[in-house]
């Protein structure tokens, strides 16, 4: 005889809440369950503080007097004095619509009108960004990130190109100003990678050191150098394209020092070592252009080599960089151990079946003793039995009458009708599952003392486990 797959427990009758003494407890004196706690948002005050701070500079260097190229030289004015004077009729115009002071006729006088409207539109980027990080306390770190991209690209691409105007026309005039903010933007991108990145924050900021280096160094050539380089490409039979040629070798250095800013707080040496690459390409064919020039003065090829070098120093760095963080990667994956073997269990499952009567296949029926004295059954008081008397409330007990309380408790508790060695003691209010299973794998040897009404309630029950 089998009993069934014991998985869950289903009840048909509600547990009862009892408390400390030993009386049922209403849901309404229940205790209140606890609220849960709301998770303190992260205000990001610090980040939102610096956005502030960027976002007014911005605003009030409109007002400061720096440096500003007119015609191919540079002059001391504010920027909001001349808004004025930018739409006025005789201004020179970039690509035929752009209004500009400074000589679009030239090369230099293109170069020096577009690193201004460079240097407007980070202002404009590094509000507007500036602006979404001070309201928008979940998005502060990024925002702030973005807008010292803006603003150190806007500061440091605005006073190398008129530093190079400048030397070119009269010599070395350094304006304090946006020297000045170029070195914060470049001190915060600095703080920024360092927490962000740990030692290789430093390794960026050097690299962004040298992108600044040959950024720098292509824009004099550019602009000082502008004859002989012209004369570089007349030997190359590209005269014609010398323009061309020099506004997207402009292009390329802005792009390039911006990506340096980015590294500096990210990161990101697989796409650096593409541009390093780039810069040398373009190191070498400009060392080639100063040789090719026959230029009198040593200043061009100088300046190309200093290209050029940085750039191959930018790359080995790189290379180097890139392996460090390969091996450490290594050294710090997760050694994959071997789980243990699950060890398995064998259980043994019965099938319950209704008792229809008659004998038992493989049970030996045991034979009647006739006794010569038969003693009378002392009676068991065991009537008007709840589960309160005893403080555990038993699912299987609350669901029998009272003789079948008796019945049961007679047999199984005390036992009044002798012992059951097979099958373990039943616990009031505790885990049964054991009892209910041995009870009907040896159900053949004690079933004439289980009447049939309480063996109809014990197998309605099982069943239900």
């Amino acid at each position: 005889m089998t009993t069934p797959n014991v998985s869950s427990v289903v009840y048909d009758v509600d547990p009862i809440v009892v408390g400390p003494d030993g009386l049922p407890v209403t849901p309404s004196e229940l205790p209140a369950p606890e609220a849960e706690q709301p998770v303190p948002k992260k205000k990001n005050v610090l980040a939102r503080i610096f956005c502030a701070i960027l976002v007014i500079v911005s605003v009030v260097v409109l007002f400061l007097p720096i440096q500003v190229v007119k015609g191919l030289e540079g002059a001391k004015s504010t920027l909001f004095s001349l808004a004025g004077d930018l739409f006025k009729d005789g201004t020179s115009k970039l690509f035929g619509f752009l209004p500009t002071f400074a000589d679009t006729s030239s090369v230099i006088g293109q170069l020096a009108a577009i690193s201004f409207y460079v240097f407007l539109l980070m202002l404009v980027l590094t509000v507007v960004f500036g602006i979404v990080g001070i309201f928008c306390s979940k998005k502060a770190p990024c925002m702030l990130r973005t807008v010292l991209c803006f603003f150190t690209l806007g500061f440091a691409v605005y006073t190398v190109t008129t530093l190079a105007v400048n030397y070119a026309a009269k010599g070395i005039v350094l304006d304090l100003i946006p020297v000045a903010l170029t070195a914060v933007g470049m001190i915060l991108c600095l703080i920024l990678g360092v927490a962000k990145l740990g030692k290789k924050g430093w390794v960026n900021f050097v690299q962004f050191i040298l992108s600044l280096a040959v950024v720098a160094a292509l824009i004099l050539v550019l602009v000082k150098e502008n004859a002989g380089f012209n004369a570089g490409l007349e030997s190359l039979k590209l005269g014609s394209a010398a323009n061309i040629v020099t506004l997207v070798l402009f292009a390329v250095a802005v792009l390039n020092l911006l990506f340096a800013i980015v590294s500096i707080q990210t990161g990101g040496v697989a796409f650096d070592i593409v541009r390093y690459v780039i810069m040398l390409v373009i190191g070498a064919a400009v060392c080639y252009l100063a040789i090719a020039s026959k230029a009198e003065g040593k200043l061009f090829l100088i300046l190309a080599i200093v290209v050029a070098a940085a750039s191959l120093v930018q790359l080995i760095l790189a290379i180097v960089q890139g392996k460090v963080s390969n091996k450490a990667v290594v050294e710090e994956a997760p050694v994959e151990e071997t789980p243990a073997e699950e060890e398995f269990v064998r259980e043994e499952f019965a099938e319950a079946l209704p008792y229809e009567g008659g004998p038992v296949d493989g049970v030996e029926i045991a034979k009647e003793v006739t006794p010569t004295f038969t003693a009378p059954p002392a009676q068991v008081q065991t009537a008007g039995y709840d589960f309160y008397n005893c403080k555990s409330f038993d699912p299987f007990i609350a669901i029998l009458n009272n003789e079948e309380r008796n019945q049961f408790t007679e047999l199984f508790i005390l036992k009044f009708k002798g012992t059951m060695p097979e099958i373990p003691d039943y616990q009031v209010g505790g885990d049964n599952k054991e009892f209910f299973r041995k009870l009907f794998i040896y159900l053949g040897q004690y079933r004439d003392r289980i009447p049939d009404s309480l063996l109809a309630k014990i197998y309605q029950f099982a069943i239900k486990m």
